[in-house]
């Protein structure tokens, strides 16, 4: 029989944001969905892979409206696609790829009218990771003169 000390676990609808900042990511989930005008859009489930919030979870969209194809080419080059050519994107080209998201929190009304606070992610907030490392692990140790 397992034991839970219910105290010390989030309640499931008060999620604590993250705090304002860049986080090093892996695309772990897209859901696809559509949107209320009827464009597809997918549900991107990026997880955090290092550093003190490390396997928190930040969620964006991507909806392939017209108006927001220079986001989906922000986000794909960030995420290491080639995007100098036209190509039929799946899913599966964009899993488990990593970038560094950054998130920014703000207000919003629950379905109570309550304000909470949440994390987005602004219209450019994607930077590429470079050789597979982060600016922030290649900051470290680049005082060395070696």
């Amino acid at each position: 029989m397992p034991q839970v000390d219910f105290d010390k676990i989030d309640d499931p609808n008060d999620f604590t944001p993250l705090p304002d900042g860049d986080y090093d990511c892996r695309l772990q989930n897209i859901e696809e969905r559509t949107t209320k005008s009827g464009d597809e859009m997918w549900g991107l489930e990026f997880v955090v892979t290092s550093g003190q919030y490390e396997g928190r979870k930040i969620f964006d969209n991507m909806p392939f409206s017209e108006k927001a194809l220079g986001r989906v080419k922000l986000i794909c080059s960030r995420l290491g696609l080639d995007t100098s050519k036209p190509m039929f994107l799946r899913p599966s080209m964009l899993l488990d790829r990593k970038c560094i998201v950054t998130v920014i929190q703000e207000e919003y009304e629950d379905e109570n009218g309550q304000k909470k606070p949440r994390n987005t992610v602004p219209f450019a907030g994607y930077t590429k990771i470079e050789n597979g490392e982060s600016e922030t692990s290649q900051k470290v140790g680049s005082d060395l003169p070696f």
